[in-house]
């Protein structure tokens, strides 16, 4: 379905640095072409917690700058003015994605807004001709992540995906050294994000600005096609606590994983998987999705360094941090333990290993990896390359995460089938 990346670590490094000059030569129809040193002028939608930490860093990037800022919660659209009015003090306020599309100044949109309305704020965005930096995860559901790719087929847009561990150098690092074969054949990989916090502050349970209530929310566009529900604070402003919102931590964390370990091994969409989660400890306020996760996930072979296919386990604890968030990829001859900020090989013992592996540890060379992935995407909306996360990369990664919610739910194995692009 997807032509398979084969950048290396030095193609990555090329990728995230100075914008090239000039087009390529599949380049797209822009409703303002952009030469390769041109302002690119951005309106931000969604400046909340993870929307203002957006903010910042666009704004330390050269030739970029905030124009318009959009928000459904007046006091958040004010906030991102304050940040967009630091470069540009001629930045204006929307209350609404489709009144901001109207602003002609606007090249591209940066979001970061709740997961279950990603799909419509990208389709609405590259429909008219825009194109679109968005959080993860990129889709709720798997049909939405086929809604995505189709609609991109015939928009032809630059989509970025906030998935930033591909802008992290060590995952290139990590590829070669899988794809070489230099810790053999691998069968088994882990992910695993474990978090802990006191009890009067659960996760997710975001602070509510005090000045925030039904009347300077739009509560019926928050909801958009979820169930109707009267309105609350909790719900708008800790809307990963909810399953009508959120895949939970599948949805918030696994898809971290999931993506850097696809990078890694090569790998799309699993034949498989399973999800199990529960509630544990924070029973507070009608919280839905669970503070314990686990999956499985079953992938198909075909590579060198994983003929017959490999099992992805996945972790995520939310009462205890001893082993913080990483990937495991076990090999017949060695391991990579590895996050985005250190590399450690580590060999299996000599009698087991088909062949010797040196012990190496490797630290990142990107400072700010949530930096860089922006600049990737805004080098993208220049050059009309393919970014580091594009459609097809956000949908495996969200998708996969969305068939173990499946399983959670129904108790039985979630399988997919490649041929028809869709669960069965």
């Amino acid at each position: 379905m997807h032509k398979k990346d084969s950048m290396t670590r030095r193609d990555f490094l090329g990728k995230t640095a100075t914008v090239a000059a000039g087009v390529s030569a599949f380049a797209l129809a822009s409703p303002r072409a952009l030469g390769a040193n041109e302002r690119i002028r951005v309106g931000m939608l969604g400046p909340g917690g993870r929307g203002r930490y957006l903010m910042d860093r666009v704004n330390q990037i050269d030739n970029v700058e905030f124009v318009a800022v959009a928000d459904i919660f007046e006091g958040w659209k004010n906030l991102g003015l304050e940040i967009a009015r630091r470069k540009n003090p001629r930045a204006k306020g929307y209350d609404l994605l489709e009144r901001m599309l109207e602003d002609k100044d606007v090249d591209a949109v940066v979001a970061a807004t709740p997961e279950h309305t990603h799909v419509d704020h990208i389709i609405n965005t590259i429909k008219s001709g825009r194109d679109i930096y968005c959080e993860k995860p990129m889709n709720h559901t798997w049909e939405e992540g086929i809604r995505v790719i189709e609609a991109n087929k015939k928009a032809k847009r630059i989509i970025q995906i906030g998935t930033q561990r591909r802008s992290v150098d060590l995952y290139y690092q990590a590829r070669e050294l899988v794809q070489s074969g230099a810790i053999g054949r691998i069968t088994a990989v882990r992910g695993r994000w474990h978090r802990n916090s006191k009890d009067n502050d659960p996760q997710w349970r975001y602070a509510i600005p005090p000045d925030a209530s039904e009347k300077n929310i739009n509560w019926p566009v928050f909801l958009g096609k979820a169930p109707k529900v009267p309105f609350s604070l909790n719900r708008y402003f800790q809307w990963r606590c909810y399953w009508d919102y959120s895949n939970g931590p599948a949805g918030d964390l696994m898809v971290h994983q999931l993506d850097a370990i696809n990078l890694v091994m090569g790998g799309q969409m699993p034949k498989s998987a399973m999800g199990l989660g529960d509630i544990y400890r924070f029973h507070e306020l009608g919280r839905t999705t669970p503070d314990t996760w686990s999956s499985i996930l079953e992938y198909p072979g075909g590579s060198p360094w994983a003929p017959d296919g490999y099992l992805v386990q996945y972790s995520c604890v939310f009462s205890n941090q001893q082993d913080q968030y990483g990937e495991i990829f076990y090999g017949t001859d060695g391991t990579i333990d590895m996050n985005d900020r250190v590399l450690r090989l580590i060999p299996e013992p000599e009698g087991v290993a088909m062949k010797k592996v040196e012990a190496k540890e490797f630290q990142t060379q990107v400072p700010d990896h949530g930096k860089a992935h922006l600049e990737n995407f805004f080098d993208c909306c220049r050059t009309r390359k393919q970014p580091n996360c594009d459609e097809y990369q956000g949908h495996y990664a969200a998708s996969a995460a969305h068939m173990a919610v499946l399983c959670h739910f129904s108790g039985e194995r979630t399988l997919w089938d490649d041929k028809k692009q869709r669960v069965e």
